[in-house]
């Protein structure tokens, strides 16, 4: 069945330009082996992704062909899958076996994302495995069923990246070259006229829209260009399929027809479009691209092996404040979040209608092409959301419930989209900004739980450690932190620890990533005396972080021989940028200048008194030189403060 229902073979064509991804790629931790099956043939190949889109039971087909012989060693059925928002929204089926409905329950989630809530969590990209009954598959064509089977108000669809028969080892049975990626940039418009492009930009800021496609629904404010970027070139750049682009429209209450105008306007874009919409914004590792990051493969499978993209074997230097480590090219385990979940749920006008237009928050950034002064304007923005979101609202409040977190999240959603918008015009003009950090849920005071996002304590501070992250892959290596912004960095480990609580999977090579960015942020130009933008021990986190018993479970997969160096080389790197400066320039006019105090629970990890935990050092297997020129700097520093009466 056609994903729009009973639609011509025609029209099907115009709306199957759906993306790709690639295939040999796909299938990270699933057992490899030697090449024993027999090739496909191109005629016998499945097309990647397959797009599951449209209205409730929508269900796409395809053939996949088991080499002879194969068939019976199959015992699971492997898939990776952009888009199980909730459990049952997917179901599969194979040949003429039963539907099998989608849960954490039916299908068995791989790490990490089974750690961050599986499906329904807080990852986009999932990759299950579902039990195979015997003599499921035949040798020869074997029919596979995908099917939508409800919206819950938000989703429209999912997308199948990849998937495989593994037998009873865990080898895969289909041969990579059994699937092809489709390339975006072959695409045809559906309509190729100019006045169906016209119409098409007409409906993409001024049509009326419903809020969802759900019985009942009602109008909403909001246009189409209110929650994208303006001119939709996020749907260029992420490339969006036609397909995707006309579900979305009818979820919306347009048209196919308007749907179909509304697809030929983002392909007429001269957008460059190097994105996915799985391939997470930003995503950090090798080779990233700008806003679409390294793509969904540089998301490590075991946080451990970020250490080894740390040149951690090359001493201190790998920690020196000093130095730029780029954080954009260290890959990480944690998923970053797509651009779905970029976009707000609610669009400010339709929650604070009476407020919104002709408020700071609006006019700001209505206002940008009338030459504003763009170094500025972050943080200004910023403020302004501040003031549009007041009174606020603290964590723990009882004024708080699911659906007024989700206004205020939408608000800041909205912000940080915008803010893509405007950097893609304004870079690097718009210069470092705030706005990312300021868009976890915890800056506007939502509660972990049941009040907070995805409606739990996990999947809510899932949330608040990656909109950090964020902030510190755009930051980049720009030795440009003003005080406590755009991250305070204390505050930042703290969310981390948050969250390995929450999900027990430990993430160290996340944590000394931004260990090493927090050391990094200052001016390396500057010393203590300028309390903004210099060396500041007490600002960033200290090498207690890694002998410290609080923190412990965070570094728990580390093995101890590497935790020891680790913790030398962090050690020796502090104290030699530390040593740089008279003891005296800690001290003076103007070093007291903030009266931030830390929270108890994180002055083991952060304040700069390092000398504190000499015989946690010790224990750790530090060396005794490097403990002497602690302690010494200890004493000074004691005496020094005692002096000053700091």
């Amino acid at each position: 069945m056609a994903i729009f229902g009973a639609a011509s073979k025609h029209r099907w064509k115009l709306l199957r330009n759906a993306p790709a991804v690639i295939a040999l790629t796909a299938f990270s931790g699933l057992a490899s082996g030697p090449a024993t099956v027999e090739a496909a043939s191109p005629e016998t190949r499945v097309s990647l992704p397959v797009e599951i889109a449209g209205e409730a039971g929508t269900v796409v087909s395809v053939t996949a062909h088991v080499p002879s012989g194969l068939a019976r060693e199959a015992r699971s059925f492997w898939l990776q899958i952009h888009g199980l928002e909730y459990a049952g929204i997917a179901s599969v089926r194979i040949n003429q076996s039963p539907w099998w409905s989608l849960s954490n329950e039916t299908a068995t989630v791989a790490e990490p994302g089974r750690s961050y809530g599986g499906i329904g969590g807080g990852f986009a990209t999932l990759k299950v495995t579902l039990p195979l009954p015997q003599n499921s598959l035949v040798d020869g064509p074997n029919n596979i069923q995908f099917r939508f089977n409800f919206t819950d108000g938000v989703a429209s669809g999912f997308r199948v990246l990849a998937f495989n028969f593994l037998n009873s080892g865990g080898r895969r049975i289909l041969s990579p070259d059994s699937f092809v990626e489709e390339n975006p940039n072959l695409w045809a418009s559906p309509f190729g006229d100019t006045l169906n492009v016209a119409a098409a930009h007409d409906l993409w800021t001024h049509a009326p829209l419903r809020a969802n496609s759900l019985p009942g629904a009602g109008a909403i404010h909001a246009h189409c260009s209110d929650c994208h970027a303006a001119d939709g070139a996020d749907l260029k750049y992420f490339n969006f399929s036609n397909a995707s682009i006309v579900a979305r429209s009818r979820f919306h209450g347009l048209t196919e027809l308007q749907g179909l105008q509304i697809a030929s306007y983002i392909r007429s874009l001269a957008t460059p479009n190097p994105g996915r919409p799985w391939n997470p914004p930003y995503q950090p590792g090798p080779g990233a691209d700008g806003s679409a990051g390294a793509g969904l493969a540089w998301a490590l499978d075991n946080d451990i092996d970020t250490l080894s993209y740390l040149s951690i074997d090359k001493g201190p230097a790998a920690f020196r404040p000093d130095s730029n480590l780029d954080p954009r090219e260290i890959p990480i385990a944690m998923q970053l979040p797509d651009w779905n979940h970029w976009l707000p749920r609610v669009h400010p006008l339709d929650f604070r209608e009476g407020s919104f237009r002709g408020s700071e928050f609006d006019r700001l950034y209505e206002g940008l092409n009338s030459g504003s002064d763009m170094a500025a304007f972050p943080g200004r923005w910023s403020k302004s959301r501040r003031v549009f979101l007041a009174p606020h609202l603290t964590t723990g409040s009882d004024k708080w419930t699911a659906e007024l977190a989700e206004d205020f999240y939408s608000a800041q959603l909205w912000q940080l989209v915008k803010t893509w918008e405007i950097a893609q015009k304004y870079e690097p003009g718009i210069g470092i900004n705030p706005i990312p950090a300021a868009t976890a849920p915890a800056e506007v005071g939502i509660p972990n739980g049941p009040k907070g996002m995805g409606r739990s304590a996990l999947t809510n501070e899932y949330f608040n450690n990656a909109w950090y992250e964020l902030q510190i892959i755009v930051n980049g290596t720009n030795h440009r932190h003003r005080g406590r912004s755009a991250i305070d960095w204390a505050y930042f480990a703290g969310h981390i620890r948050d969250l390995q609580a929450l999900s027990n999977k430990p993430e160290a090579g996340r944590t000394l990533v931004m260990v090493i960015k927090a050391m990094q942020s200052t001016d390396p130009k500057l010393g203590p005396e300028n309390y903004a933008k210099g060396w500041r021990p007490e600002r960033n986190i200290d090498p207690r972080i890694l002998v410290s018993g609080q923190w412990a479970p965070v570094f728990q997969t580390v093995p101890a021989n590497v935790k020891r160096l680790i913790t030398e080389e962090l050690l020796s790197a502090w104290l030699d940028k530390t040593l740089q400066y008279p003891g005296a320039s800690y001290f003076g006019p103007g070093t007291q200048a903030s009266r931030y105090r830390l929270p108890v629970a994180l002055r083991e990890i952060s304040g700069g008194r390092v000398w504190e935990a000499s015989s946690q050092f010790q224990a750790a297997g530090v060396r005794p030189a490097l403990l002497d020129r602690l302690d010494a700097w200890g004493k000074g520093y004691t005496a020094l403060s005692e002096l000053f009466h700091y």
